[in-house]
């Protein structure tokens, strides 16, 4: 199958929505850039897109990281400066590390009515079989929203991973020495002058840079922010062009199957935009008998994958589609496909996940840390055309495969 033409599209269209720089969770950037892929949806696939609203803390999750880096500072002050600054920091480190558990880590979002809430909506484009009678849902999702610049990833990928953990764990000692110097103004301990002093008042200092590393790891200057061509325009555009071929060939769609594209906002907020779905949709029979292909990522060449489950959120993916995901890039000329745990975060096949939708994650991404993920590095330029047709191949093959199944 030549999917050469759609390739090119899809490149149009990433540049189209790329030119218009970052496209942050809540922002007026990624409004008008619902605004414009609704446009694009029906001009290329002559369907007409419908969308759903709903109302989330954008930087409630890893929004806030860069916050939590002058928090740990400003605790650090607070612990050197009285008896009860010390308890103030005590509670302190241990307010930032449940937090990050719960909304970075978990995505859990106990935590977000107390930050400031904005509204985001999701693209909704259905293709019904040509004689209305469909047993079974696929949906294809990607995300349109962009990412905050990782900036320790921009200047150094190779140090920015070691410079947070350096921070974290001064998160965690300092838990430890504020309990340690607490007992010992408040309860008394049998311990040498010069330890005390070594240990409650030298050993905080060393951990200073790694707080002001945290501080600096996330930006939310629009200026530097990630215009998100890979991340996720490829996926975007991709699904768009696998809906306007199945709507030009009804017959290559199949039988009784109902194809439904998605896209996804406020991804970046902690899946904020495929939860809000799910929540709308569990109990109307929109996800019976459904399965999710998640396209997230496809610029890569060399590092085609199945993405098998997110290690952060404890969710394994689908082992039949996992498989039939490996032959679909196998078929569409992958010599060596991966199957992956996502290592940081998550992606969007979670929510349906843990709603009982089958689903996998594809993407065509260096799971290392890089200078182009999350940072203002990443742009079309560094995408081939290629590339993007042995996406579209990937998820035509992955839909035949699954009308296989329900045969």
């Amino acid at each position: 199958m030549d999917f050469s033409k759609h390739a090119s599209q899809t490149m149009q269209i990433i540049k189209e929505i790329e030119a218009d720089g970052c496209r942050f969770p809540g922002s007026p950037e990624e409004k008008a850039a619902s605004v414009k892929l609704q446009r694009i949806i029906e001009e290329q696939t002559s369907l007409k897109p419908q969308t759903e609203k709903f109302v989330y803390a954008p930087n409630a999750s890893i929004g806030a990281i860069g916050y939590l880096g002058w928090v740990a500072l400003i605790l650090l002050v607070l612990y050197y400066v009285s008896y009860g600054g010390t308890l103030l920091a005590l509670i302190g480190y241990v307010g930032m590390m449940v937090f990050t558990v719960i909304q970075i880590i978990l995505y859990k979002g106990w935590f977000d009515s107390a930050f400031k809430q904005a509204v985001s909506e999701n693209i909704i484009t259905e293709l019904s079989p040509e004689d209305g009678k469909a047993d079974y849902t696929i949906y294809l999702g990607a995300h349109y929203d962009s990412s905050w610049c990782w900036k320790l990833a921009a200047k150094n990928p190779n140090t920015a991973i070691p410079k947070v953990a350096y921070g974290v764990v001064g998160v965690v000692v300092m838990i430890a020495l504020s309990l340690f110097k607490a007992i010992c103004e408040f309860g008394g301990a049998n311990i040498s002058y010069s330890a005390y002093v070594v240990i409650a008042y030298i050993l905080p200092l060393l951990f200073i840079p790694g707080f002001f590393f945290i501080s600096q790891y996330v930006s939310h200057d629009k200026a530097i922010g990630s215009p998100g061509a890979m991340d996720n325009l490829s996926g975007i555009a991709i699904n768009i062009m696998v809906m306007k071929y199945f709507k030009e060939n009804p017959d290559k769609l199949p039988k009784n199957c109902r194809l439904v594209n998605i896209c996804f906002a406020a991804e970046e907020a902690g899946l904020k935009g495929s939860f809000a779905f799910v929540k709308a949709h569990k109990d109307d029979g929109a996800l019976k008998d459904s399965f999710l292909i998640n396209v997230d990522s496809i610029a890569d060449a060399d590092h085609f994958e199945v993405i098998k489950g997110d290690t952060w959120q404890g969710t394994k993916f689908d082992p039949t589609l996992i498989s039939l995901g490996l032959e679909s890039m196998r078929e569409a000329g992958v010599g060596n496909p991966k199957v992956i745990f996502n290592p940081v975060g998550g992606c969007d096949s979670t929510p349906f996940c843990k709603a009982g939708v089958r689903t996998i994650t594809i993407a065509a991404q260096n799971p290392r840390c890089t200078d182009y993920y999350h940072t203002n590095n990443d742009k079309s330029d560094r995408i081939s055309e290629s590339t993007l047709e042995t996406g579209i191949k990937t998820v035509y093959n992955l839909i035949q495969k699954i009308g296989e199944l329900n045969k």
